[in-house]
């Protein structure tokens, strides 16, 4: 069954939001045991209400795992879709309350249903019983505390993560950016054409809600294409590639171009009626080695160093001298299977000096 990228995503982060609670579960439930005994003046292993550990344990993963996956799928498939253009404070309000009354229902059932089912039953005033064990019990107000922490963490987490490409963040934690080294990348730059022209026309507030619109639907083409998002700057976006088989072979950045054009257009009567205009760009593509790591002080990034960025951005200067859509480097376009090339039409722009070099390139325009 094919899934959209997006939609994979999503999924990869639930499931990671699901594995972040179990733990969590498991580690509070072993807190939980562990009790300080004045008298003693030592600490003993005790499982609350008499329980077995197993189940115990078994019990602490199981609403964890329930409210990971439900609570996450609701934030990251819906609440965070929809608030993604409100603000911050807002985002946190929002999902305070959303998380609060989420914890409240899941503390309420699943200890109700393996800890006090008989006890309440068989109270003389079952409701006001529950309300003892289940709300004012300290045990209770202690573990809505802990898991309201808990959530607060996974929507900081989530904010971390729409900062960085999953890859990226993985190896950002694993320390692979503490030292420079270099990579083998494929870089576009894209830049929406006759940016100026249209910032006078809709003024700087509406243009820049042009710009959220129109990066917000490559959103999805990026995605499919198996690239990452390096940059925004200004009205450009600078997208990336490791030079692996898959993306070679399937010439996913020609592809990305194309699909994000196609997503532009299908938009068309959008953009016309919210903006009097359809947005169009040019883009160009080059690979190379660059130098990555993390830089910084008072504000880190992951930052790519090397010529070949500069050479792209040198090259999409020539698309509107040729009048080109898409310019690709002579280096990358061999690089790419010759059967996967045939529905593109490829023209030789020849060989020439960019800006600031004293090498020619040879480029080509890609329809």
């Amino acid at each position: 069954m094919y899934l959209q990228p997006r939609i994979k995503a999503q999924l990869f982060l639930v499931m990671g939001v699901t594995l972040f609670w179990i733990v969590s579960g498991a580690f509070t439930a072993i807190y939980k045991c562990v009790n300080y005994i004045p008298e003693l003046d030592d600490f003993i292993f005790v499982v609350p209400n008499g329980l077995p550990l197993g189940y115990f344990l078994l019990v602490n993963i199981i609403g964890p795992a329930v409210g990971g996956f439900l609570g996450g799928g609701i934030l990251i498939i819906r609440l965070s879709e929809k608030l993604r253009k409100k603000s911050y404070w807002y985002y946190v309000f929002v999902n305070f309350w959303f998380f609060l009354g989420f914890i409240l229902v899941l503390n309420t059932i699943i200890p109700y249903w393996f800890y006090y089912r008989d006890e309440i039953n068989n109270a003389a005033d079952p409701f006001s019983r529950a309300i003892d064990l289940l709300v004012l019990n300290p045990y209770a107000l202690r573990n809505t505390v802990t898991w309201m922490v808990i959530a607060w963490i996974t929507v900081q987490g989530l904010k971390i993560y729409e900062k960085y490409a999953p890859t990226t963040l993985i190896a950002l934690l694993l320390g692979r950016f503490h030292r420079p080294h270099e990579v083998s990348r494929i870089f576009m730059f894209l830049d929406l054409s006759d940016s100026t022209s249209i910032a006078e026309k809709l003024g700087h507030i509406q243009f820049f809600e042009l710009l959220k619109d129109f990066f917000s639907d490559m959103t999805d083409p990026i995605l499919d294409s198996q690239a990452e998002i390096y940059q925004y700057i200004g009205d450009e976006i600078v997208v990336s590639w490791s030079l692996r088989k898959s993306v070679l072979k399937h010439v996913q950045p020609l592809e990305c171009f194309f699909r994000i054009e196609n997503s532009v257009k299908n938009q068309k009567d959008y953009y016309l009626e919210k903006y009097g205009l359809l947005p169009h760009f040019k883009a160009a593509i080059h690979s190379g080695e660059v130098v990555v790591g993390e830089i910084g002080v008072i504000k880190r990034e992951i930052v790519y160093s090397g010529d070949i960025l500069n050479t792209t951005s040198r090259i999409m200067e020539q698309c509107k001298v040729y009048n080109q859509r898409l310019i690709i480097s002579h280096e990358l376009l061999e690089k790419f299977p010759r059967k996967r090339l045939g529905k593109y039409e490829i023209l030789e722009l020849g060989e020439m000096a960019l800006r600031g070099k004293t090498k020619k390139m040879r480029l080509f325009g890609v329809s």
